[in-house]
């Protein structure tokens, strides 16, 4: 019940299918349990995203803010982010046809 006042739901059967909806794990040992920085994550990931699409040059110093003073969540989003780039990120090889190009391609990645 406690991820619902983070998610702001307030039905138990709401607050199961969010966290199943963003693979968020629901732990099970003598209770349920979730981890709250896994659910502030999640919950705030869309915002996050959206920020980085539309302010590519400010969004980091946007997350500070987002983030309220928690470096842990802020650090956590700065890593899934690069690793997202990383992943994500197209690779294209190029092949030169002639010397020209060749010589165009050396001059390029020097």
């Amino acid at each position: 019940m406690e991820a619902g006042r983070i998610i702001k739901k307030k039905d138990r059967d709401a607050i199961v299918s969010w966290l199943k909806e963003n693979d968020v794990k629901i732990h099970t040992e003598k209770y349920h349990y979730v981890f709250q920085l896994e659910v502030q994550m999640q919950y705030l990931k869309p915002l996050v995203l959206d920020c980085k699409k539309r302010y590519p040059h400010l969004w980091k110093e946007k997350l500070k803010i987002l983030c309220d003073g928690n470096t842990q969540l802020r650090e956590l989003f700065l890593i899934e982010m690069d690793n997202e780039h990383s992943i994500s990120a197209p690779t294209t090889r190029i092949k030169p046809k002639n010397k020209k190009q060749e010589e165009l391609l050396k001059r390029l990645n020097s």
